[in-house]
């Protein structure tokens, strides 16, 4: 977390891929209910070539059922504190947002990604699993219906310029400039009266999150049902060889 001009830039560090972990995931809500409560806005940010790939295949899948129902639960509670979150949060991407990567990415007030082979989407399908319920539904509600159902049944990623076309990304730029215009563009909100603009904010969001809230507890239950089905656990375990196999070489 570095503090700054009244802000606060939680940047995930966890090696290139900046794959999730329950620990990490549960850092990093605390972290942004933390600067909901005492900052002015919030950048989030990653490292250069991944904002994050998602959910770390391989420490999941040597976990147990308890483990993998208790991440999913702990991704809801960062969704939603990114959602909840009465000040300004503004998301910068320098490298590819992946799954789980892409659900925060998508709970920023405004996403800023960098151009060129910078990559995004919700593959999941491919693994064998649905996407978790509040990720399906952030973009539905992000991208809409149409736009949404072909990156949740296909399972293809898309590169940020196009997920500007699809409404994903608000602005795209160099990769070296584009944390920079992330920050001036929550500089920017933060400038606006705190108590308007989170009122506004709980006015476009408030509903909708406490759908999620509802829903949460019996879809991460079908989930980490699905998750451990034979044909899934195939699937996910050839996906993380096939991981391993990319970084290795």
């Amino acid at each position: 977390m570095e503090r700054r001009d009244g802000c606060v830039c939680i940047r995930l560090a966890r090696g290139e891929a900046n794959a999730l972990t329950t620990p990490l995931i549960r850092e990093l809500a605390d972290a942004v209910e933390e600067a909901g409560r005492g900052a002015r806005g919030v950048l989030l940010a990653g490292g250069g070539r991944f904002f994050s790939n998602g959910v770390d295949l391989d420490w999941a899948l040597g976990e147990p059922r308890e483990s993998i129902r208790e991440i999913f639960l702990e991704l809801g509670r960062l969704i939603l504190a990114l959602l909840e979150a009465p000040v300004p949060v503004v998301g910068a991407i320098r490298g590819h947002a992946i799954g789980a990567g892409l659900a925060m990415f998508l709970a920023c007030d405004y996403r800023y990604g960098a151009a060129g082979r910078v990559l995004i989407g919700k593959p999941e399908i491919l693994l064998g699993v649905p996407n978790p319920y509040y990720g399906d539904q952030l973009l539905r509600f992000v991208a809409g219906d149409f736009a949404a159902s072909d990156l949740i049944y296909t399972g293809r990623l898309i590169h940020a310029e196009e997920g500007r076309s699809l409404g994903l990304v608000h602005e795209t730029g160099l990769k070296a400039e584009i944390e920079g215009m992330a920050w001036e563009k929550l500089l920017s909100l933060c400038s606006l009266a705190p108590a308007a603009f989170a009122e506004s904010k709980r006015m476009r969001l408030g509903r909708f999150c406490a759908d999620l809230r509802e829903q949460m507890p019996a879809r991460v239950a079908r989930q980490t049902e699905l998750w451990h089905s034979e044909d899934a656990q195939t699937r996910l375990r050839e996906a993380a060889e096939r991981l391993r196999r990319r970084a290795a070489g």
